[in-house]
């Protein structure tokens, strides 16, 4: 079924004429009505709002039809169009056609498979109309060798709109409706049928776009008038057209209690990880009550304390591996000092170098001045090594440091040949170092085998939700393919329905992998040890940021602040920290740690904002495979 709109004809017979004339006028006026066109092709709607089709055989087995299609116009239309096709070995004749109230001039056009309705319509195009077709079809009637068949589609598959409702009738040659024997197809859209003598009426709610809805009927053998008016065989088809039915039949029970038991597997699906958050998801009840932690909770290292609190499932953050640093620092591995003036000059003369700037454009501030400013207000300092002997046996002879904290002291040894540079250099080497993701992965690692993750955390929850996801989302791929393939959504609408709900399943397993770890802190848990860690150190974070607890309860020396100072870098407060360091602790004492170079950098008296004394790094350090199903 097709429709032209009856705006794009006139476009069309205005461009044939305006082209013999090929002036400007006449392009302005063609653009115009085209986009007019447009304009109509995009408003202009219709709808199918019923349709009728009585059937009758007569005794000699030629099935006589009358249709009727109605249309409800939201727009202009130039025509509708009905096309009537017969089947190889089968014929359509006597094609009679018209439209209610005389709405349209139909004309039929003979094509090859059998006729074209063509009914055009008036230049307002009513908003009702419907259109009434007569034939007599032959060839549809099979005769076999016990029975009679009758197979029909009474509404076709070729519509681009759905029918709202359907009715229609068919009348058979007997006089017995018990020698009657009827099916249709889909049955899903039959709402209702009733047989009374030998008058078959049948009832549909809407049918879709594209969908066909057919009738099957068995009764008596006729007698055959050998003009082509039925098929004739020599088979004996009651028995194999009722095995068919009957498969059909058996198919759509079946599938209706698939549709049911898929339902409920969807509520499953849902409820499923509501259960495994009130099992495994749900914090332990633990006894503890402090608002601050004054002192360090445990003797953890800092990168520890950042993997557990800061991290992903006891992988660091960059703010841990600066942690670390200073923490070597506070060590005695690892010096920090102000620049001396021939360092800042040939700092400057590098940057210089690499920048193509002028001098005029470098901000000095005076040649008595210790320390390198840049254009962010940060004091840059230099990173000394202490010794060469020191970090030779580093390497692989010395205890008391950790594999990663070795990797460190390597890792800054490779960029200070002189045992020194400076922390802007660093930064800048380790950003533009293509190297330094994978030393960061493979220090990661190392952390995370240190960090024993699984004693704070318990994974059970994310384990089973991970695998459940996959579990789904196999399962509703392969049940979508075994659905399709022996329920074919034409013959079984119910089909497409299951579909529908499958695949929504299938994007629910999908998503839960893929967002995997964002659930871990939803289906997995704080071990009791885990949940006092965690609440300690997040107590002792609080108890760094809040001014007044610290003048309250200050630490005991400046080596107690360094300590503290280098537990902030790993919790990512070092700014807040730093900041009221500068209000707490008199300058006198400040020059005394080992953070002196950092600390400056917040001092009130010289500057009211800084950068956190921590490397940047535009990598993700943290990514990884969120494969919970191997924690």
């Amino acid at each position: 079924m097709e429709f032209l709109n009856a705006s794009c004809e006139a476009a069309r017979g205005v461009s044939l004429n305006s082209a013999l004339l090929k002036t400007i006028l006449s392009k302005i006026i063609l653009l115009l009505l085209l986009t007019l066109c447009l304009v109509s092709l995009a408003s202009a709607k219709y709808s199918l709002e019923g349709a009728k089709t009585d059937i009758t055989v007569n005794a000699s087995g030629v099935v006589h039809v009358e249709e009727s299609i109605s249309y409800a116009f939201d727009g202009d239309y130039a025509d509708i169009h009905r096309e009537l096709k017969a089947l190889p070995g089968e014929s359509i004749r006597n094609v009679r056609g018209r439209c209610s109230d005389k709405a349209c001039k139909l004309k039929v056009e003979p094509i090859s498979e059998g006729y074209r309705l063509i009914g055009e319509l008036p230049d307002s195009t009513p908003e009702k109309v419907t259109l009434f077709i007569s034939y007599d079809y032959y060839g549809a009637v099979k005769v076999h060798k016990d029975v009679s068949e009758l197979s029909y589609k009474l509404w076709g598959g070729e519509w681009e709109k759905p029918l709202k409702s359907f009715k229609g009738n068919v009348i058979l040659p007997v006089k017995n409706e018990s020698e009657i024997r009827y099916w249709t197809h889909p049955v899903a859209y039959t709402q209702e049928a009733n047989m009374e003598n030998n008058v078959i009426s049948l009832r549909t709610g809407e049918i879709p776009s594209t969908q066909w809805y057919e009738i099957r009927v068995v009764f008596p053998r006729i007698a055959s008038s050998g003009f082509g008016s039925v098929k004739v065989d020599e088979v004996r088809g009651l028995e194999k057209i009722v095995a068919t039915e009957n498969v059909y039949q058996q198919k759509n029970l079946i599938l209706n209690s698939l549709y049911r038991k898929t339902f409920l597997f969807a509520l499953f699906v849902l409820v499923f990880p509501l259960l495994i958050y009130y099992r495994y998801g749900r914090e332990q009840k633990i006894v503890y009550d402090n608002a601050f932690e004054i002192k360090v909770p445990e003797n953890s290292k800092p990168v520890l304390v950042n993997a557990i609190v800061m991290g992903s499932k006891g992988t660091p953050t960059i703010d841990g591996f600066t942690a670390t640093i200073m923490d070597l620092v506070n060590r005695g591995y690892i010096s920090l000092r102000n620049l001396k003036p021939e360092e800042i000059g040939s700092i400057y003369t590098s940057e210089l170098n690499s920048s193509h700037r002028s001098e005029s454009d470098l901000p000095y501030k005076s040649e008595s001045d210790s320390s390198h400013t840049s254009e962010s207000g940060f004091r840059d300092f230099m990173v000394e090594l202490v010794n060469n002997e020191m970090y030779l046996e580093a390497e692989g002879k010395l205890s008391e440091l950790e594999d990663f904290e070795k990797d460190v002291l390597h890792l800054l040894k490779t960029h200070a040949p002189e045992r020194k540079i400076s922390w802007k250099k660093l930064e800048t080497e380790l950003q533009s170092e293509k190297n330094f993701y994978k030393f960061l992965t493979s220090w990661n690692k190392k952390v995370q085998v240190y960090t024993t993750f699984d004693k704070y955390f318990q994974f059970t929850g994310n384990v089973y939700i991970y695998w459940f996801a996959r579990t789904i989302l196999i399962a509703s791929i392969t049940y979508y393919i075994l659905i399709s393939g022996f329920f074919p959504s034409k013959a079984f609408p119910l089909a497409s329905k299951i579909n529908v709900v499958t695949s929504l399943i299938g994007i629910f397993g999908f998503v839960m992998i893929r967002c995997s770890g964002m659930f871990i802190t939803i289906f997995g848990r704080w071990t009791p040890e885990g949940s006092l860690y965690y609440k300690q150190w997040d107590n002792f974070k609080k108890y760094l940021t809040d001014l007044s607890a610290l003048k309250e309860s200050p630490p005991e020396s400046i080596k107690t602040w360094d300590s503290y100072l280098v537990y902030a870098i790993s919790l990512g407060i070092a700014k807040e920290l730093l900041q009221n360091m500068s209000l707490i602790v008199p300058s006198e004492q400040l020059r005394e740690s080992n953070f002196y170079p950092i600390s400056s950098n917040y001092n009130q008296s010289e500057y009211s904002s800084g950068n956190i004394s921590s490397l940047s790094y535009s990598g993700d350090i943290n990514r990884e495979d969120d494969n919970t199903g191997s924690s």
